[in-house]
């Protein structure tokens, strides 16, 4: 199985799921003591397939996740490693035919995967030299023997769904931190990722969110950010992304700014507010945004760039100083969803949405941008879920979906 395979493995299990007839899930040194010193990252996953969790989990994956057969081939426990190009499974099946089943679902040109014993692990894999690999790791040196991956180990010890260990240098762009280690877990109101990372020599400095006192109560979403040109500046593509130049863009990124979202009554009313140390600079850059926004909306979007002192603001409203009449910050839902996902006085970015609400407004945005376009049936995949809070620290991030 190639890491392609593997990253939408992961994405499908990993980032949806629960995990063993252990009712947890762990970075374990029992799997990770066949898994190669050299490998690039290692995910375990609680196998508890018949949970309300991994219902909701499949509710928001799609049709792709197929509970049924991925219990059939776990059975007890279920692991996967990427060990250079290749990744390779560890189980603990009931019945190995049905792994091997499963197995072949992901046999495609010259990969061809099999079915090997390695101590009381079934291993799958597709080339030689990686059960060789396990072999060898099994009885000698492995990923268990790796400070970073124990010192993961303990970072995210407690109750998990699934659990991974990515070394840093296999994440190109994200950073000098050494490790990256993730924990999912679920209970029947919510789900949560939470991510951390050893070490990071560049990591944003945190901040606190004072610009989001100026965002109206009842916004649907809202995005609060500091100096987000440091980061888009190193993102490639960004560009063909958004449709305009970023480097035009910058100016009007740096310092902390806030994005978010009302209810319309055709279309939602959004605003982009940034407090900037140049703010000449900002509203120059807003206005090229704006003409280019309006240009690929065909003026269906009509836009307004309004400065107050340091502050400049983008919006399809009419522009305002401030909220009136009661701000999002002091609504108990917003309260309740932040305190519920833990989030501190400080962080590095926060972000918060009303998904119920806000599916409506991303399929006439959708609409919009694209009038040949039909409503994304990913939209449908959003129905569990109530509100989503997303925020980060210097060494951690998490997101936390509350389910309806």
């Amino acid at each position: 199985m190639r890491a392609a395979a593997l990253a939408a493995l992961v994405l499908v299990l990993a980032g949806c799921g629960s995990a063993a007839s252990q009712t947890t899930s762990s970075l374990t040194t029992d799997a990770a003591s066949l898994v190669p010193p050299n490998a690039d990252a290692f995910v375990s996953l609680d196998t508890n397939f018949d949970s309300q969790q991994w219902r909701t989990v499949a509710d928001l994956a799609g049709p792709k996740l197929k509970l049924g057969e991925l219990k059939a081939a776990a059975g007890d426990a279920l692991s996967v490693a990427v060990v250079g190009k290749e990744a390779v499974a560890f189980a603990k099946p009931h019945d190995e035919a049905k792994l091997r089943d499963f197995a072949a679902q992901f046999d495609k040109g010259h990969d061809h995967y099999t079915v090997q014993q390695v101590g009381d692990w079934s291993v799958v894999a597709d080339s030689q030299d990686v059960f060789a690999a396990v072999r060898a790791a099994h009885s000698g040196k492995s990923l268990a023997d790796d400070a970073g991956f124990r010192a993961a180990e303990s970072a995210l010890s407690g109750n998990s769904l699934a659990t991974a260990f990515i070394k840093g240098g296999s994440l190109e762009g994200l950073g000098s931190a050494k490790w990256f280690a993730a924990r999912l877990t679920g209970d029947a109101n919510a789900l949560q990722l939470n991510v951390q990372a050893q070490s990071p020599k560049q990591a944003p400095a945190a901040y606190r969110p004072t610009l989001l006192r100026d965002v109206p109560s009842g916004a649907i979403a809202a995005v609060s950010f500091k100096d987000l040109d440091h980061t888009l500046a190193h993102l490639p593509g960004v560009d063909r992304y958004l449709g305009l130049s970023v480097a035009q863009l910058l100016p009007a990124l740096r310092g902390e700014g806030v994005l978010y979202v009302l209810q319309g009554t055709l279309v939602p009313t959004f605003a982009l507010e940034v407090q900037s140390p140049d703010p000449q600079a900002a509203e120059r850059a807003l206005h090229t945004a704006a003409a280019k926004i309006e240009a690929r909306t065909g003026n269906a979007l009509v836009l307004r760039v309004a400065r107050y002192g340091s502050r400049v603001v983008l919006t399809n409203g009419p522009p305002s100083g401030g909220a009136t009449g009661g701000a999002l910050v002091d609504d108990q839902p917003f309260k309740d969803a932040l305190a519920a996902a833990g989030a501190p006085d400080r962080v590095t970015f926060l972000a918060y949405a009303d998904v119920q609400r806000l599916k409506p407004l991303l399929d006439t945005l959708t609409q919009l941008v694209n009038p040949s376009s039909s409503s994304p049936p990913q939209l449908s995949r959003l129905d569990p879920i109530a509100t989503v809070v997303a925020f980060g620290t210097p060494s951690r991030l998490v997101v936390r979906a509350a389910l309806k």
